[in-house]
């Protein structure tokens, strides 16, 4: 090896290196990004790039009253809710309720007859 070809091996091994520790990366790594307590977080997912999910909105207040999306979370794929006391409803765009409970989550993907996420509301009730 001569000294000219040293720098040459050497970012040869560092692209191995990158390449490694993209295709060891655990699948929560590639998942949704974290809602944060106490938050209740709304997601969609890409479709292309499943399980990859975009955080559309998140909301941490209180209300007696809905909280309209306005914005992209309307029709979201996923809802997670971390806090530990409270429950969140969902308001659906053919007036169902989806009620999910303290640090759980609830997937509208599947979810039949076809309707979308419009709303939230937070309560301070511990359960359902």
């Amino acid at each position: 090896m001569t000294f000219s070809s040293r720098p040459l091996i050497m970012a040869g091994l560092g692209v191995i290196g990158a390449t490694a520790a993209l295709v060891t990366a655990s699948p929560a790594s590639a998942a949704a990004p974290a809602c944060p307590y106490p938050y209740v977080c709304f997601y969609n997912v890409d479709d292309l790039n499943h399980p990859a999910a975009k955080m559309t909105g998140k909301y941490q207040v209180v209300t007696s009253g809905w909280q309209w999306f306005t914005g992209s979370s309307y029709g979201a794929d996923l809802v997670v809710n971390t806090r530990n006391d409270d429950v969140a409803y969902v308001h659906m765009s053919n007036g169902t309720v989806i009620c999910v409970e303290n640090n759980s989550r609830h997937s509208f993907i599947n979810d039949e007859p076809l309707r979308y996420a419009d709303g939230v509301r937070i309560s301070s009730a511990a359960n359902c």
